[in-house]
């Protein structure tokens, strides 16, 4: 099984650098129709044991271009994602990383990612503020861990079981205070298959770059 991992799916502004991280909403639906048509059903992080003919989408930090252009086409394909919010920072835009990319992205509110709750999609934890986690003091990473956990269960009357590591920095520090935290599973930025993954907190996942071609697409997505 793959996990596939987004960002943006929208038109790049011409300013942004780093303009491989968006996929032109065109160009998803294509994904999404192709997935359908290869019979690959697209589940939770609940419904993982039966992995044959699955796959888990996941979409990082949480970018209003989820529900302006993604969501659409998932509810018209009947396809499920996990999304992982930056706990701290809803409604506003990426403080983390505006000035390197050169564009500041707009982040969901809270209300937006309720109604994703409402509509079956599942919210995970990209933590409070999108730090290196390994670089910063054991305390705040733990917090940083813990609290966006309580914060979006609070906000959004779920459970959240599913964490992703900003920028994919962990160590096995950091992947304990994951486990200790109550997660079910992490997932990193290293490629590979569900499969290969090491263990539930080192997932191995795809990350879907705009600029490939279809057959790019279907060729990371089936071998």
């Amino acid at each position: 099984m793959k996990v596939l991992t987004y960002h943006n799916v929208d038109n790049p502004p011409p300013e942004a650098k780093l303009k491989s991280l968006y996929v032109k909403p065109e160009k998803f639906e294509k994904h999404i129709k192709y997935l359908n048509k290869f019979k690959l059903k697209t589940v939770l992080s609940d419904e993982i044991e039966n992995r044959k003919n699955s796959i888990i989408l996941t979409f990082d930090d949480g970018y209003r271009d989820f529900i302006k252009n993604a969501y659409p086409i998932l509810k018209r394909y009947n396809a499920k994602a996990i999304v992982f919010v930056v706990a701290g920072l809803t409604d506003r835009f990426n403080l983390w990383d505006w000035e390197k990319i050169n564009v500041k992205k707009p982040l969901m509110d809270w209300e937006e990612l309720r109604f994703l709750v409402s509509e079956g999609f599942e919210i995970g934890s990209h933590t409070i503020t999108h730090p290196f986690l390994t670089k910063i003091p054991e305390k705040v990473a733990k917090s940083e861990i813990e609290d966006s956990k309580k914060i979006l269960e609070d906000k959004l009357g779920v459970e959240v079981k599913t964490f992703c590591y900003p920028y994919g920095d962990y160590n096995e520090k950091v992947k304990d205070m994951v486990i200790n935290a109550g997660y079910k599973m992490a997932f990193t930025t290293q490629e590979g298959t569900f499969e290969e993954s090491k263990d539930m907190f080192e997932i191995k996942r795809v990350t879907v770059f705009g600029h490939w071609i279809l057959p790019q697409f279907l060729w990371k997505v089936m071998l």
